[in-house]
């Protein structure tokens, strides 16, 4: 088997060497970065899902698709997964409900060219951010004692303790 890459290797030209050189570093550095976690490209379209909105649930806002595939690209999980594609996967999660896509809105702030770049056009629908659904943390001491509601005046006065 190593013969045969060894032949392939050989048939390279330099630049073609100097690129497949490259690309296996940059595989290398992304396994090491990924913690053991898979490449978003190899995952089945609910797995896909379930990664992408765990990590925009670690976030406490809705996420822009740009800023996403970016922070999943310096995690090394998007390693063979171009914009395109991630965007194409998330128009397929959305479109099967795995997954929760909305437009921007005046309340999200200015646009800006990341607004832009994160545009998913679905049916008709010009949507840009992956939504956050994490459910508040659970209070670590538990829930709060309900409040004491002081007695009225008239009750203490009758009791004797004013």
């Amino acid at each position: 088997m190593f013969a045969a890459l060894d032949d392939v290797v050989g048939a390279l030209s330099p630049k073609a060497y100097a690129a497949a050189k490259d690309f296996a570093r940059k595989v290398h550095e992304d396994e090491k970065r990924r913690e053991g976690r898979p490449r978003l490209i190899t995952l089945p379209l609910d797995a896909f899902a379930a990664r992408v909105q765990a990590v925009v649930n670690e976030g406490s806002h809705d996420a822009l698709v740009v800023e996403l595939f970016r922070e999943l690209d310096d995690r090394g999980e998007a390693t063979g997964l171009g914009l395109s594609a991630f965007k194409a996967r998330l128009r397929g999660a959305h479109r099967t409900g795995l997954l929760t896509l909305r437009a921007w809105q005046a309340t999200d702030g200015v646009q800006t060219p990341a607004m832009q770049a994160s545009v998913v056009s679905h049916e008709g629908m010009t949507l840009h951010l992956v939504c956050c659904t994490a459910a508040p943390l659970p209070i670590p001491w538990g829930r709060p004692a309900p409040l004491l509601v002081p007695a009225p005046r008239w009750i203490e006065a009758s009791q004797g303790r004013l």
